[in-house]
């Protein structure tokens, strides 16, 4: 009999899987805020071949997601669709773990689930963050360098402590600790939502392009008490070193990034939009049909072929000097 060939590759961390699809929840539970209430929503697809990447931003204020056959959860509404504003899913589901079953946290199951049907792809892990818990994720990782494209200014933003603070960030390149960081990403005055969005998106970016695996690695023994501390996930730790590597693969120059607002300026001119017209309470309902081919094309072409037929910037570009 012939002795068995022995290699030396890795099994397959992922278990086969061709991508790992992570949804990322900014909580604002802060001062006078009852429950928490998640106003950043940002779904991540890596393709764990190739390290292909593509970002889904939802907005806060939709209404009308779908809800997957085979939840408890689809028969709960007429029209087996979710009916308040996005924001408000994680908190109802933890509300309802009989709707959004398995495991301990109803919340992400119902994130999840309603998110990953509305865009057609499958959501597997969950990861929510709270203001105070951003603000220490980004100083374990020793802040972060940004390129700030619009000035912001923000008089009397609120901070998590209770403190009031005039925020006033001009145009340049900036390391911000967590707590600016923060500020930055949610000024609410001066803009849209949208604005916000594309700003919550370049403090992602940036944090990804600066986390290199071998300081995560390395300064794993501090990130990890505050990701304890600070991230609710289903993520197990046993797998944080495997994503950091995986984190490796992807090329922050090419991600491509859909937010799936109204009048998105790749959209302008088409009639076509990624909405619905607002219902009477001013709230809008997603273009599911719209939503799910776009999410097709980003995560089955090439980046640079997806940037090209979706007619959208890269991130890379939007979130550098020279842009905006």
């Amino acid at each position: 009999t012939m002795a068995p060939t022995t290699t030396t590759t890795r099994p397959d961390p992922f278990g086969g899987a061709e991508r790992i699809t992570i949804v990322l929840l900014g909580g604002d539970a802060g001062p006078g805020r009852t429950g928490i209430r998640t106003d950043t929503m940002v779904v991540v697809s890596i393709e764990v071949a190739t390290g292909h990447t593509a970002m889904f931003s939802v907005p806060r204020n939709q209404v009308q997601w779908p809800i997957p056959a085979g939840t408890p959860a689809y028969e709960a509404w007429g029209g087996h669709r979710y009916p308040e504003i996005t924001n408000t899913i994680y908190a109802y589901g933890l509300d309802h773990p009989d709707l959004f079953p398995g495991g301990p946290n109803s919340g992400g199951n119902a994130v999840k689930a309603i998110l990953g049907e509305g865009l057609g792809l499958p959501i597997d892990y969950f990861a929510v963050v709270d203001l105070l818990g951003f603000i220490d994720l980004v100083d374990a990782l020793g802040g972060i360098d940004i390129y700030v494209t619009k000035p912001v200014r923000d008089p009397g933003q609120v901070w998590p402590d209770g403190t009031v603070v005039d925020v006033d960030i001009p145009v340049g390149q900036h390391h911000f600790d967590g707590l600016t960081a923060l500020a930055y990403s949610r000024v609410r005055q001066q803009d849209d939502d949208y604005q916000r969005m594309d700003r919550q998106r370049c403090v992602i970016e940036a944090a990804v392009a600066q986390a290199d695996p071998l300081t995560l690695l390395r300064r794993l023994s501090e990130i990890l008490p505050v990701i304890q501390e600070n991230l609710r996930t289903d993520i197990p730790v046993a797998r944080f070193p495997d994503l950091i590597e995986l984190m490796e693969k992807v090329d922050t120059g090419s991600v491509v990034s859909v937010r799936f607002v109204p009048y998105a300026p790749e959209l302008a001119g088409t009639g076509t939009s990624y909405t619905l017209g607002p219902d009477s309470r001013g709230y809008w309902s997603p273009n599911l049909d719209l939503i799910r081919a776009t999410v097709q094309t980003a995560l089955t072409s090439p980046p640079e072929e997806a940037l090209e037929e979706l007619d959208l910037p890269s991130l890379e570009e939007e979130c550098r000097p020279g842009e905006g």
